[in-house]
């Protein structure tokens, strides 16, 4: 194995991987490494660093030791601290508190409540939360480690991490070991970034996409999900051309290995979807086939004018959302990448930290949609009907979460913030907003009895915003410290280490090289 430097401390390996999960095989020329030599990569000397070798324990029992290149990105590493007089979003979409107490011991939440009524004990390293917010850490259900065309394998945890996102679920993937390995690095305390909760590759109908895992065969089908749970992937991705009776082999087959199955949809409906047993769905009421003119039952076909003239209030909507709601589906809403396709300006903080093929490709795109104008594929109205049909979901009882779904210049963790700022443009309160990017994510992903709320006994993870989250929107932007399991990260530390790369081989070069 040859090894080069990258110049910012990782090696560059030589090699090339051929993905084998049951009897289906990717190779991928980008990928030109195994499995086994990423391991050896994440594990070895990184910048700065001498790395430990433990792994994640109890939080209150042992905490994470962190190698020296994840300590580099460390604002406040004690196990003993006391956040005192904050306002408090505790996630559960209650009104947000002020004046409050946050104790936080060997990485456990061990007490919240009015600063006036709790005391503080011996040993706490205190700090003044006057003025500021601090909301759980957001728990993303769309958030993947990939541009259409590149990893992101080094920025985007970076990224996930500084914007206060601390758990995700990458919802598809053509790449499962490497967001496995990535994941278990980050447990042991060798790099920065959220937990990850890894998927599969997308599962499609017999003639879906080739790069897909076509299902021609129920046998194969059935062995590849069984293989992917074994190297611990948690979560199964159905995409478009996914066929009803396509789905009923797959979830049987999920459920049957403890796995959950989202899905892309379009040629099974989602009423359909709910009563195969279905846990989730992608992008809230946008592929909903269920209102397309002219959608032939099992194939995804339709007239999408119903994106632009559904009407949420209808009870055709109600039926729908009833169907999900019954059958316990999630909805996952993703309004950051549809904000970003239907108007087109990016924030300055994208482009900072985008790779300059990026930001030239934003620029022609931005004169591209002015030339179009009305004739723009995305129409801002989508925007609007999606909103409104999250809240109208939510309202109705409906588990909403939220994701990014990076993309064009929709960034990992920028596009987080985003949702909310969204969210609340779309009439969700702020304690709603949070609702959904925290508790509900954690319950989606069966992990609200540790993460997603800011309650006694569970992880600390936390996000301290810079001014009141509940009078400006905006201050979801203004981040100063991210603990995760009660270590404080800095968020501009990580962010300065990403600039100019996100995208650009060499996003991927620094773990896998060429």
């Amino acid at each position: 194995m040859k090894k080069s430097s990258n110049g910012l401390g990782h090696p560059a390996v030589y090699g090339r991987l051929n993905l084998t999960i049951g009897k289906l095989e990717w190779p991928h020329s980008k990928l030109r490494s195994s499995f086994a030599m990423l391991v050896t990569i994440l594990i070895s000397t990184l910048l700065f660093s001498s790395c430990t070798s433990s792994q994640r324990s109890q939080p209150a029992v042992n905490r994470i030791k962190l190698s020296e290149y994840t300590r580099s990105f460390v604002k406040i590493d004690t196990s003993k601290i006391a956040l005192i007089g904050a306002k408090v979003f505790d996630g559960r979409g209650t009104q947000p508190k002020s004046a409050q107490t946050v104790l936080i011991q060997n990485g456990v939440i061990l007490e919240v409540g009015d600063s006036e009524a709790i005391s503080v004990p011996k040993g706490f390293q205190k700090l003044a939360m006057n003025g500021k917010t601090i909301i759980p850490g957001i728990v993303g259900t769309h958030n993947h480690m990939r541009f259409p065309r590149g990893a992101l394998f080094f920025s985007s945890p970076r990224l996930y991490l500084a914007s206060g996102v601390t758990t995700i679920q990458t919802c598809g993937t053509g790449h499962p070991k490497e967001e496995i390995a990535i994941d278990s690095a980050i447990k042991s305390g060798k790099l920065p970034g959220p937990e990850i909760i890894g998927s599969s590759p997308y599962f499609t109908g017999p003639e879906g996409k080739a790069n897909f895992i076509r299902n021609t065969d129920e046998k194969l089908v059935r062995d590849t999900i069984s293989a992917l749970a074994k190297i611990g992937v948690k979560w199964i991705k159905v995409y478009q051309r996914t066929r009803p009776e396509d789905l009923r082999i797959i979830v049987d087959e999920a459920h049957k290995n403890g796995l959950k199955v989202t899905g892309h949809l379009c040629a099974t409906t989602y009423t359909e979807a709910a009563h195969l047993g279905i846990d989730a769905i992608e992008h809230g009421f946008i592929h909903s086939f269920d209102h397309a003119e002219e959608h032939v039952k099992g194939t995804c076909s339709g007239n999408r004018n119903f994106r632009s003239q559904l009407n949420i209030d209808s009870e055709e909507v109600r039926q729908v959302q009833s169907a999900l709601i019954d059958n316990n589906v999630a909805l996952s809403s993703t309004p950051s990448i549809f904000e970003t396709q239907a108007r087109g300006a990016a924030d300055p903080r994208d482009l900072e930290v985008l790779a300059p093929f990026y930001v030239e490709a934003y620029s022609e795109r931005r004169v591209r949609k002015e030339k179009q104008g009305a004739d723009w594929y995305f129409k801002e109205i989508w925007l609007t009907k999606s909103l409104a049909y999250d809240l109208a979901f939510y309202t109705a009882g409906g588990l909403l979460t939220a994701g990014p779904d990076p993309g064009l210049h929709n960034l990992p963790g920028y596009g987080d913030q985003k949702n909310y700022e969204l969210f609340i443009e779309g009439g969700f309160t702020p304690a709603q907003a949070i609702q959904v990017m925290t508790f509900n994510g954690a319950k989606s992903l069966g992990l609200a009895d540790e993460i997603g709320s800011i309650e006694k006994g569970k992880k600390a993870n936390l996000v301290l915003l810079d001014g009141d989250l509940e009078k400006m929107p905006s201050v979801i932007r203004k981040v100063d410290i991210v603990f995760k399991e009660g270590i404080g990260f800095d968020p501009q530390k990580m962010i300065r280490s990403v600039r100019g790369l996100v995208g650009s081989e060499m996003d991927e070069q620094l773990f896998l090289g060429k």
